[in-house]
């Protein structure tokens, strides 16, 4: 049985809490500044709270990072050292110099570093990623992201979070957006230049983006788009793309939610509409137990994966383009 540690005691440690069990990995521990916080998940899990990751990184095979983006690299360091690999949420880190930092250290220690870009696991974009590598649409021209709603608490209403706070802020287009662009990298590959714009709504975090509108120039020749917003009282998702052809599009009606693939090529002479069951909620989406697995198949494997650290810190630095390109009013090349 492998053996791990979850750092971090939010929302999102239960969600691989949860995976972990079904996977019969051991969780030792649980470690996080607000000791109340990791009782509680240590309780849920059966399992111990955890002062510092020395005292059992030397009996673990991994362990999972949960903190905020800006407290992982001094885990990481230890983890790493004790031979542990490291699976983390989402950005890696606020900054591509904090990210290149973890990938080094993963590399000089042998260990597999990787990040839990989880959405990409479900069946929806599973769906359609089949249906553009398959040929069926022809060749790529175009690629776009649509997604709006509120994210609640979670991103920015009144409630503060760390994504909110001076010293941890971290806006949509590092972290929410990192889901988005290693989609349009799943289904065509690296971005060659950004052109972006964004804005935030709370004066009193400026640093706070909630709303992002993104062109991506492909390195294949295909362009694309990402439209994105944290505070619309609407709710929608759409990803599409558009090929010679055909066009195919995975549609839900909240921010992460797939409730239908709608699909029409040059050889149908209607749409064709494939209803889905895939609606995101914490408790129940499979994705996190998909990604889980598949981190546990790379260690086994002593493959980096398709999710590996350094494609993190490709999806890092397109953030901080789109961020630069929408300072400068700049193309930004990658």
């Amino acid at each position: 049985m492998k053996k791990t540690a979850l750092i971090g005691a939010g929302a999102i440690a239960y969600c691989h809490a949860r995976a972990l069990k079904q996977l019969d990995v051991e969780i030792c521990g649980v470690i996080d500044v607000n000791t109340d916080s990791a009782r509680k998940l240590a309780d849920a899990c059966g399992t111990r709270v955890v002062s510092h990751l020395a005292e059992i990184a030397g009996e673990l095979d991994m362990v999972h990072l949960c903190t905020p983006p800006s407290f992982r690299i001094d885990y990481a360091r230890t983890a790493m050292e004790a031979g542990c690999h490291v699976f983390m949420e989402k950005p890696m880190a606020i900054t591509p110099a904090d990210g290149q930092i973890l990938v080094d250290m993963a590399e000089a220690n042998g260990v597999r570093l990787m990040v839990d870009f989880n959405h990409r696991f479900r069946a929806g974009f599973q769906e359609l990623l089949r249906i553009v590598q398959s040929g069926e649409i022809g060749e790529v021209v175009n690629v776009f992201i649509n997604r709006m709603g509120m994210l609640g608490g979670n991103a920015g209403t009144q409630h503060d979070t760390w994504r909110r706070k001076a010293g941890t802020v971290c806006g949509m287009s590092i972290e929410s957006l990192s889901h988005d662009i290693d989609m349009v990298w799943q289904l065509l590959g690296p971005v060659a230049s950004v052109r972006a714009d964004v804005r935030g709504t709370f004066a009193d975090a400026p640093a706070f983006d909630n709303n992002v509108n993104a062109l991506l120039s492909m390195r294949n020749g295909a362009m694309g788009v990402l439209h994105a917003s944290w505070s619309s009282h609407l709710k929608m998702s759409a990803r599409g793309v558009v090929g010679t052809r055909g066009t195919v599009i995975l549609e839900g009606d909240d921010l992460f939610d797939f409730n239908r693939l709608r699909l029409r090529t040059a050889d149908m002479p209607h749409e064709h509409l494939i209803r889905l069951d895939d609606v995101y909620h914490f408790a129940t989406c499979p994705s996190y137990l998909n990604a889980n697995r598949y981190f546990l198949e790379c260690q086994d494997k002593g493959e980096d994966g398709s999710a590996s650290g350094r494609h993190a810190l490709e999806t890092l630095k397109i953030s901080h383009a789109i961020l630069e390109s929408a300072r400068t009013q700049t193309a930004i090349p990658l």
